[in-house]
C-alpha cells in the first residue's frame, strides 16, 4: 500500500490503495490498485479487500447520468443541469443464506447526509458554511434519487456509509 499524506492544498487524505486480494478487484488502474479520495474511502477499501464475504468489488465503476436543479443567482431562477455520478463503490456480498447481494455504496461524512440546521443570529462565516452545506446536501439528495432508481431497475441495493458505520 502506498499512502499519501494530505498537503496544504489537499482537503482530504488521498492516495493509492493496492489490495491484498487482487482477484476480488473488478478493475484496477495502471498502478494495480484504486485511488481513494478520503480516509473513509480508504477504510472502505480495506474492508472490501479483507472481508471474506465480499467476492468482488470496485471503485467508481458505475456511471449514472443525473439532473441537478439549483438556484441560479445570475438568472434569479432555478436552473437544471446535466451531470454524471460515479458512486464510490460497487461490491458483491455472499450472504450467510447463500444468496449474492449486489450493492452500490456511497461513503460520506455523516454531516453531508443530514439536513443542515439553520440557527438564529448567524455571523457571515456561519452563513457561508450553511450555504455550502445546503448545496452539498441538495446535490447529494438529487444524486441519490437517481441512484435509488438505477439500483431498483438493476436489482441492486443502495447504501450510504458514514464514519458511524465504518469503524476499522
Amino acid at each position: 500500500m502506498l499512502n499519501q499524506k494530505p498537503t496544504n492544498t489537499q482537503k482530504y487524505h488521498q492516495g493509492l490503495y493496492v489490495p491484498q486480494n487482487t482477484d476480488k478487484l473488478i478493475k484496477a488502474n495502471n498502478e494495480g490498485g484504486v485511488y481513494y479520495r478520503s480516509g473513509l474511502e480508504k477504510k472502505m477499501m480495506i474492508y472490501l479487500d479483507l472481508n471474506d464475504k465480499i467476492t468482488r468489488w470496485c471503485s467508481e465503476y458505475i456511471k449514472i447520468p443525473y439532473e441537478k436543479t439549483e438556484w441560479s443567482s445570475v438568472r434569479k431562477d432555478f436552473e437544471t443541469t446535466q451531470h454524471t455520478y460515479y458512486p464510490d463503490f460497487y461490491y458483491e456480498l455472499q450472504r450467510s443464506d447463500g444468496t449474492l447481494s449486489k450493492v452500490v455504496a456511497e461513503v460520506k461524512p455523516h454531516s453531508e447526509t443530514v439536513e443542515p440546521i439553520i440557527r438564529e443570529n448567524m455571523n457571515s462565516k456561519q452563513i457561508r458554511n450553511l450555504e455550502y452545506s445546503l448545496k452539498t446536501y441538495n446535490k447529494n439528495l438529487q444524486k441519490w434519487k437517481y441512484m435509488i432508481e438505477y439500483c431498483q431497475r438493476k436489482g441492486f441495493e443502495f447504501i450510504i456509509i458514514t464514519e458511524k458505520q465504518l469503524v476499522i
